[in-house]
């Protein structure tokens, strides 16, 4: 009654979800908790870095590979990724270049606001759950599959509807029983708990408009994942070179250094190593959003959520309620989080349901259908020689 449904190019987002989980891990305990290093505002241009330098790293070798070989259709045959224009072969766009470059500004905008959102505003609440930003993350994936619908007017089907009826009541609950289970006090009141949640809300609303954006200028404008990837960079390098003079985080780095300049080396080496694994996260993430869905880019983001819960609670003061962990609060969650996370298999279809005709539109269904139909043509097309 299920059956595991594998797509092609399925490395792609192997290794999205591989980076995406030992950036986390590099930036919660390598970088916060044995460096001892909470300025978070420094990640922020860093990101941008790492978007950039491997955003043009592999549009300029991608661009000469083309160009020496002149081999176009193979290549775009093999990953699936179309350039704005080359010399051989000239794809038209449906926008204008300014509208094109005004939404990858927009969506470089969009990634920076939820940046800030996230380090300067949730980071705040330090009374809540650590995961608590994460194990929201299903709203992305609930608000990306309807603008995917409503805004780009792309079919969802009847596997995908469950899957997201799925998600919702995960959603709905898990914001239940952060209510019930939050201890609330002088330092944390409902409004100001109510107000956290409601960031976060935003954050994945900007998170989907950042993936929707991109999945637009993939489909109707046909650009170059690679060199999107460095156009946002560029932006973002701006909207944080600006941040930071508004914000200057340069005080709190030299008391860091003050404090640890026996650690120093290893934060400089930390900070190198977290530009590497953001520019090869987010490589892999707008591969995958071209070559697939938006939702299956956070789906790889979300998938690793119940590995997350289960360190953060057994290494960090987590599922915290009246001044002790709460199993009930870490199982419910983490049950929560692998419904989400089979259900974005199941609206991805890399599980494929075979009850109620859930199955009949996924791609694999689609593509047994289509070769069975090509084996009856190519029957009676025999046939019909035999009998001439």
């Amino acid at each position: 009654m299920i059956k595991i449904g594998l797509r092609p190019n399925l490395k792609y987002l192997i290794q999205l979800l591989v980076y995406t989980f030992v950036r986390n891990l590099i930036t919660e305990y390598l970088i916060g908790r044995l460096l001892k290093f909470g300025v978070r505002l420094i990640y922020l241009p860093l990101m941008f870095m790492g978007e950039f330098s491997f955003g043009l790293i592999t549009y300029l070798s991608n661009k000469k590979y083309l160009n020496h070989n002149n081999k176009v259709n193979e290549i775009n045959k093999a990953t699936k990724i179309e350039l704005i224009s080359n010399e051989s072969n000239y794809i038209e766009m449906n926008d204008n270049g300014i509208k094109v470059i005004l939404l990858i500004f927009f969506a470089s905008f969009f990634d920076f606001i939820e940046f800030i959102l996230s380090i300067e505003v949730i980071s705040k609440f330090f009374i809540c759950s650590y995961t608590i930003e994460s194990r929201l993350r299903g709203i992305t994936l609930f608000s990306q599959a309807l603008f995917y619908r409503f805004k780009l007017n792309l079919p969802i089907y009847k596997h995908q509807k469950l899957s997201l009826i799925i998600v919702f009541i995960c959603i709905i609950i898990t914001i239940i029983t952060e209510f019930i289970f939050q201890e609330f006090n002088i330092f944390l009141s409902y409004s100001k708990f109510t107000f956290c949640i409601v960031m976060i809300f935003f954050i994945q609303i900007f998170n989907s408009f950042l993936d929707l954006i991109e999945k637009y200028l993939f489909e109707y404008n046909h650009v170059n994942p690679f060199q999107c990837l460095l156009l946002e960079g560029v932006f973002g390098l701006l909207f944080s070179i600006s941040y930071i003079i508004y914000r200057n985080p340069l005080p709190d780095l030299n008391e860091y250094y003050n404090d640890n300049s026996n650690l120093f080396i290893y934060f400089i080496l930390s900070m190198i190593l977290y530009v590497i694994l953001s520019g090869f996260k987010n490589l892999f993430r707008i591969v995958t959003n071209k070559l697939y869905s938006p939702m299956a880019a956070v789906l790889a983001e979300y998938f690793i959520n119940p590995i997350y819960i289960i360190i953060s609670f057994l290494f960090s003061d987590d599922f915290i309620s009246r001044g002790e962990r709460n199993y009930g609060y870490f199982i419910i969650n983490v049950i929560l989080s692998i419904f989400i996370s089979l259900s974005g298999c199941i609206y991805n279809e890399f599980l494929i349901l075979f009850f109620c005709k859930l199955e009949y539109d996924t791609y694999n269904q689609i593509s047994f259908r289509a070769s069975l139909r090509n084996e009856s043509i190519l029957y009676e097309d025999n046939e019909d020689n035999l009998s001439d």
